[in-house]
Order: C-alpha cells, then structure tokens, then sequence
C-alpha cells in the first residue's frame, strides 16, 4: 500500500520544475522576415528537457499582439524596432544590419526572464559578430549559423538508463521492507525460547542442538521474508512501472542480502534483551525508520547530506546501503560500489547471526 502511495503522489515528480514550451509571439513584419539569425534562434533554442523551448505565434500586427498578451495566451511578444528609432536604448547597434529585438511583456515572471535571456543571449552574440564583420569591405551579414546558439556539452546516463528522481523513494521502501525482515527474525527467535513461548518451552526439552534448531529456523524466516520481498518488488515493478534498471539478477541478490540483514536484526535484538515483547518491538521500529530516514525514505537527498557531513553514520547506516546498492546498479557502468555496499550489508548480516549464536548457546533454565 505504501508503494502504491509513493506511485501516486510521486507520478509526476520527474516532469515538476521542468519548463514547458513558452508561448511567445512574433510579430511577422518585413523586419522579422529579414533576420534569418533572430528566427532560427528562436525556432532552434531547446530546454533542458530537450523540446523546444517556445512555441512560437507568428501574428499581424502590435494590435494583435495586445489582445493575446491582455488574455495571456502568450507570456510576451518579440518586434524588430528601428535602430533610428531606439536613441533611448541602451544599446541601439543592430545585429546583421537588422533592426534590434524588442520585446514586449504584460509581467515579471520565470518565463519573461527566461525569454529576455535568450534575446540578450542573441545580442550579445550579434555584437560580438557585428565587431567581426566590421572591417568588412564587402559589408558581408553575419550568416544566421554563426548566431545559433551551440552546446558544447551533452548529458548522458552512464548505464544508459533514464534520470528519475522517484526510484530513490521506491529504493528506499525496498531497504525498509528489508529492514522490516526483523519481525520475521524477532519471532523466530522468540519460538526458540522457553521463557517467552510454550512452542519454544517443548523445542529447548527436545535432544536436537540448540544452534541447529536455530539456524534452520533462521533459515526458514529468511525463505519466508525474501519470498514476501520478491512479492512487493515484483509488484512495484510489474504493476506500478518503476525501472530499476537491466541488472535484474543483481537487483535479487540486493533484495536477498537486505531480507538476510533484516532477518538478523530482529534476532539479536530478540536473544539479548530481556525486554518484553512490546519494547522490543518498539526497537525494531524505531531503529527501521531511522535507518530509513537517513536513507531518503522521506525526503530526498538527504542521503548525500548525511554521507557528506557524517560519512561514518552512512556507512553504518543498512537502509543506506541497501538503497544505495540498488541506486548503483540503476545509475552506475561498473560494480564497484555495488558490492562494496553488498559486501558491508552482508558482514553486517554476520556480525548479527554470530551475536544471536552466541547469546542462544548461552543461555540456560532452571526448570521449565
């Protein structure tokens, strides 16, 4: 249910912030229809998310324009003024012999900054041309591509994947499913002890060896909680869409290591306090959303903050690395990182089974 509720609340969180096409009109005179430049600008010019950035309204006349800007159809409105008629300008040079863009808008806004930064964007640039082409004899214009704008650099996914800003979110679920294998752990160990279950009371009479009894029950919940993992993976996957990535069989083997630290977690917290069910159950809440907090179960970035600020804490901290183990295999080109997280979630794992050995060697009755 708590991924079916990240799914909706989280479904358009990629596409928040990015712009959408601008409405920009144009006045299509004589003077607009001479700058080549100014025109393939305007039509070539993309945003972030690759599309174009204005959706461009070519339109008669100032009358015409007025009425869609009054109406905000359009966010403003490019003419090409008079460079005789600009002497209050601050900077009335025309670009390529064309009169100057001029523009026009009905309020401040994200988009009206945006539109004016591309005209002085294209100014600039006409002007340096301009300064060029000046000692020109044959009075040559500067050819519309030496105004187009030119990226030098390109934005690329090093394994090939899409960006998405949710997949953290639906990580950091996974971790706390993983987390959550405690319960499964708690109870184990809790039907393995004569002074917390009758079940428990009959086993501890019975000759088999006490570490076996555990281990194979131990092994038992694991089976039982990764099956259940599977479950809520395959659902977030199959069902609600989410992409993590082409390394599916790797994606299992996080799922596994994290249900073999959740499992471990809830056994010895189980075998080395004496506190009563309720408390330890408390424990085992507490300490998930914690771990899960940190992770960026709630709020994202915060994993990068905490590994920036408090290194130790991260890499200590199971639900990080578990999140981060899938984020590795969805974002990453090689396997470093994955199985230094993997390695550290199953030395974790370890330490927990070792320590829930020990305590349940230990321990002995009176009378039972």
């Amino acid at each position: 249910m708590l991924a079916t509720l990240f799914f909706a609340t989280l479904s358009a969180v990629d596409t928040v912030g990015r712009l959408q096409e601008i409405p920009l009109g144009v006045i299509d005179d004589e003077g607009y229809r001479q700058s080549g430049a100014l025109r393939s600008t305007l039509e070539s010019v993309t945003s972030d998310s690759g599309g174009k950035l204005f959706n461009l309204s070519l339109l008669q006349d100032a009358a015409e324009a007025d009425a869609l800007l009054e109406s905000k159809d359009i966010d403003g409105y490019i003419f090409i003024g008079d460079p005789a008629s600009t002497a209050g300008h601050s900077d009335p040079t025309s670009v390529a012999g064309i009169g100057i863009p001029m523009l026009v808008v009905g309020e401040d806004g994200l988009n009206q900054t945006i539109i004016r930064s591309v005209l002085d964007g294209f100014l600039q640039t006409g002007n340096a041309a301009g300064a060029v082409l000046a000692g020109d004899a044959a009075g040559l214009s500067a050819p519309p591509s030496l105004l187009a704008p030119v990226s030098y650099t390109k934005e690329i996914s090093l394994s090939g994947n899409r960006s998405t800003d949710k997949a953290t979110y639906f990580y950091a679920l996974l971790a706390m499913v993983c987390l959550y294998g405690g319960f499964q752990g708690m109870t184990t160990v809790t039907l393995l002890q004569a002074n917390l279950s009758p079940l428990g009371a009959r086993r501890t009479m019975s000759p088999a060896g006490r570490f076996k009894l555990a281990l194979y029950d131990l092994l038992g919940g694991i089976t039982v909680h990764f099956v259940c993992l599977l479950i809520v993976l395959a659902y977030i996957v199959f069902v609600l869409g989410a992409d993590f990535g082409s390394k599916f069989m790797l994606v299992l083997l996080t799922c596994f290591a994290g249900s073999l630290l959740g499992v471990s977690f809830g056994a010895a917290v189980s075998v080395t306090s004496k506190l009563k069910e309720q408390a330890k159950v408390a424990i085992l809440i507490c300490v998930t959303m914690i771990c899960c907090f940190l992770s960026g179960l709630m709020t994202s970035g915060i994993s990068y903050t905490v590994m920036r600020n408090a290194p130790a804490v991260a890499w200590l901290n199971p639900a990080a690395r578990i999140a981060d183990a899938f984020y590795c295999l969805y974002y990453y080109d090689n396997f470093d990182r994955f199985f230094l997280n993997i390695g550290i979630v199953f030395v974790m794992a370890a330490v927990l089974f070792t320590v829930t050995a020990v305590f349940i060697r230990r321990q002995r009755y009176e009378s039972i």
